[in-house]
């Protein structure tokens, strides 16, 4: 063990490879750490409660050996007095802990489940301490979600997320347990009849950017809610009017082209460019308040003279959509495909040999002309409802 003082610890040379530690005979615990670079730090390695902590105290020239010394036996008494210093993890934090350590390499869903935080929890919880959440946070977040199905699914998630901060003692107790699935799962059968996309349709455009034509390109599309807020500039064509997500990008992971209708065209071709993302409010992401522009959009319509519509939610836009292509003649084949979604058997590898991009262009353009004609108030007949 080498006596540290200011002179040996300014002539002490970086090691040929790696790093290479030397500890303080004053104060145990306290050790000059020198890299293979020459950088020099000072650090204190302890134990507490049968754990080991490290920290790192200051980089030497600048932390001198008194000063290093001072602060080692601050921190030690601190440790020995009340236990070792908790670092304050934000659930963001522990969001991507559990990702990296856990989900990604034992959960094939992580990408679901990592979309499924990003739209409905990290907007509210991304910087709160996990320590600080709530019970009662935790039941008002899971009731402010739309849906029968999704409020189940992110209190499944936020208690498995609590559940791995347990186990690595960064929460004495997790605030998730204890409460009851908020409601019954049952598949939705939901959609709009014509003289409510007629009143949807008109009451976005009070939305403004991004939502009202955002809620617009939902109907246009009848792709799912984050795959469409998440639209990127780079993967539309505009003279092509086509739109190319990757694998990555749906729900389903299976790369997929959606033929833009004109009235889609149009839109893009107004929309302002502050970035990559099509629906933004700052520019660097994706706008993501779906819920609280679903609301004012609510508002818009129960002010209207026809009052308020049935209870309805924008997932219901691409059921709507499905429903009434039906109506219009469009096979249930072609209509699947237009949703992405997977095809069975024998058939389905046939099927996955040939894009139907013709035939999708077809349906897609046949859906917009009978939204045009809605909105321009020709009538049009009912549907029979199918489930999808």
């Amino acid at each position: 063990m080498t006596r540290l003082t200011d002179t040996t610890v300014k002539a002490m040379k970086p090691p040929a490879a790696g790093q290479a530690e030397h500890p303080d005979e004053m104060v145990t615990g306290l050790r000059l750490r020198i890299g293979a670079g020459g950088r020099k730090a000072w650090i204190v390695r302890t134990r507490a409660g049968g754990k080991p902590i490290n920290r790192t105290l200051g980089r030497y020239p600048i932390m001198s050996l008194a000063k290093a010394r001072s602060e080692a036996q601050k921190l030690l008494l601190e440790i020995a007095t009340a236990g070792a210093p908790q670092e304050k993890r934000t659930f963001r934090d522990l969001l991507d802990h559990w990702l990296d350590h856990d989900a990604k390499a034992n959960n094939r869903s992580w990408k679901l489940q990592k979309r499924q935080a990003d739209i409905h929890v990290i907007p509210a919880w991304a910087n709160r301490p996990i320590e600080s959440i709530t019970r009662a946070d935790v039941r008002e977040l899971i009731d402010g979600i739309e849906g029968t199905v999704a409020p189940n699914r992110v209190l499944a998630l936020v208690r498995r997320l609590f559940r791995h901060a347990l186990s690595r003692d960064w929460i004495q107790m997790s605030p998730a347990e204890a409460i009851e699935k908020p409601k019954a799962e049952r598949a939705r059968d939901r959609f709009l009849e014509m003289d409510e996309v007629k009143r949807i349709w008109a009451a976005s455009d009070l939305l403004g950017y991004p939502y009202g034509p955002y809620v617009k390109m939902l109907l246009l599309t009848g792709q799912r809610r984050t795959e469409v807020a998440s639209m990127r500039w780079a993967d539309i064509d505009i003279d092509a009017a086509t739109w190319i997500m990757c694998s990555d990008d749906t729900k389903s992971e299976r790369a997929h082209l959606v033929p833009l209708a004109p009235q889609a065209v149009e839109m893009l071709r107004h929309a302002p460019r502050m970035g990559p993302y099509v629906w933004t409010t700052k520019g660097e992401t994706y706008a993501q308040n779906y819920t609280k522009a679903k609301a004012k959009l609510d508002g818009f319509l129960a002010a209207g003279t026809d009052g308020e519509i049935g209870p309805w939610r924008l997932h219901d836009l691409r059921r709507t959509l499905a429903t009434h292509m039906v109506r219009l003649g469009v096979s249930e084949i072609v209509v699947g495909r237009v949703l992405n979604h997977a095809l069975q058997g024998v058939t389905a590898r046939v099927y996955a040999l040939h894009s139907y991009a013709s035939e999708k262009r077809s349906a897609l353009d046949r859906w917009a002309a009978e939204i045009d004609r809605a909105v321009a108030g020709r009538k049009v007949d009912n549907v029979v409802a199918i489930n999808g």
